[in-house]
């Protein structure tokens, strides 16, 4: 943000930088009158081109611009204001990251977060220019930052807010801008697992789903913490070895639209876990209603007793599991409603409204309902002290998630 052409000159790039924002001040270089390109305001326009703004492109290509005009023509707030951009970014690496919050109030509090430490190391001498990070992967950062203000500002209570990541870089020879989305409906599933009740499980279904391409390294049930193997030498890694370079799954596929209830499944399986962490991602994320949570938590209770009362956990939780196509799911279901109704229970396995419009309703992919049962189920095997993984010796079908064929109920 300041004379490219005096670096390594601190006292002439001062003086320069000076110079150049007391002249956009008093209008000096101004070209034009209209309407800024940035913000829209009407008065006196200023060149902006990749010497002076980022991500503008450069004045040798004119059709990058409005009407091939020679630059980008903003006002002079603009300008003025992006002198002190650095004091609201982190740099990683080579690149810079700039948040955008949607709430004013969480706007706020970060940027006087971010400010005040700024200001804080150059009263004391010990800035190093702007504040660096070492998280690499946008998907894993956005998730990052996002926990840290909830947390910090405590935001657990306040409307959910969209947060936008703008991780840039304004060299000469590569320019480039990636832009990382979180949506509401994230921020708002995020804010409850970030309560008391549910961090610890939900930090533990986190770090469990990074991603290590090479061969070496395993996820340390006991500590909860990644090892790596080299020459038969075991090394626990810290977070920080790991957490702002590689892939998260569960970051990922929450990003991109994909449902994470799968790995959920398979965590629940092998350990106790939380089930409103599935409950509130169907209700938050994918948006599944209330009364189908209620009835298939409903349905888990009926098959757990139908399951005490025969001593017999495989014969209806196996089939459960087994099930590879919608269909087969049906089956299953109304198998047990047959065999429920030969025990004369006092009420129906499900009513056929029930099932209609909340097991199993028009465009909801089936295997929501098999996973959600299977979670629902696990909960029950868990509480009463025995392990699903030794009630069935099927291993649960994954089913892979597409908009094309989400494979629904009407076959």
């Amino acid at each position: 943000m300041t004379s490219g052409h005096v670096v390594g000159k601190p006292e002439v790039q001062r003086k320069d930088t000076l110079e150049y924002y007391l002249g956009i001040l008093e209008e000096k270089d101004s070209v034009s009158k209209g309407h800024c390109r940035i913000c829209a305001s009407k008065g006196t326009l200023f060149e902006g081109g990749r010497h002076n703004y980022p991500m503008v492109g450069s004045g040798d290509f004119t059709n990058f611009y409005h009407f091939q005009e020679p630059s980008l023509l903003i006002c002079k707030n603009c300008l003025i204001k992006l002198y002190f951009l650095p004091l609201g970014l982190l740099q990683c690496g080579g690149k810079l990251m700039l948040f955008q919050i949607q709430s004013s109030y969480a706007e706020k509090l970060w940027q006087e977060d971010v400010i005040s430490e700024n200001l804080d190391k150059i009263s004391r001498g010990s800035s190093e220019g702007i504040l660096k990070s070492n998280y690499f992967n946008g998907n894993n950062a956005l998730f990052k930052f996002a926990a840290d203000m909830i947390v910090k500002f405590k935001l657990h209570d306040y409307p959910s807010q969209r947060i936008t990541l703008f991780y840039f870089t304004n060299f000469a020879a590569e320019p480039d801008v990636q832009i990382y989305d979180l949506p509401n409906p994230i921020f708002s599933f995020l804010k409850r697992m970030l309560k008391p009740d549910l961090k610890a499980d939900w930090m533990y279904v986190v770090k469990k789903h990074y991603r290590f391409q090479k061969k070496g390294y395993f996820f340390d049930e006991n500590s909860q913490e990644w090892v790596e193997v080299k020459k038969k030498t075991e090394t626990r890694l810290n977070a920080e070895d790991y957490e702002g370079t590689r892939n998260n799954i569960i970051y990922d596929r929450l990003l991109s639209g994909e449902s994470i209830l799968g790995m959920l499944r398979k965590v629940h399986k092998s350990r106790q876990l939380h089930v409103h962490i599935a409950i509130t991602y169907l209700k938050e994320v994918r948006k599944m209603k209330q009364e189908q949570i209620d009835l298939i938590r409903k349905i888990s209770d009926k098959i757990v007793a139908m399951c005490q009362k025969e001593g017999n956990y495989k014969k209806f939780i196996t089939p459960i599991e087994g099930a590879k196509q919608g269909y087969e799911l049906r089956g299953a279901i109304l198998r047990m409603a047959k065999v429920y109704l030969q025990n004369e229970e006092a009420e129906p396995f499900v009513r056929s409204k029930d099932y209609v419009e909340y097991l199993f309703p028009d465009g909801q992919s089936w295997y929501e309902t098999r996973d959600f049962l299977l979670i629902c189920l696990y909960e029950k095997l868990h509480d009463l002290r025995i392990e699903p993984n030794q009630v069935s010796d099927t291993a649960v079908a994954d089913i892979e998630e597409t908009e094309e064929n989400p494979e629904g109920f009407n076959e």
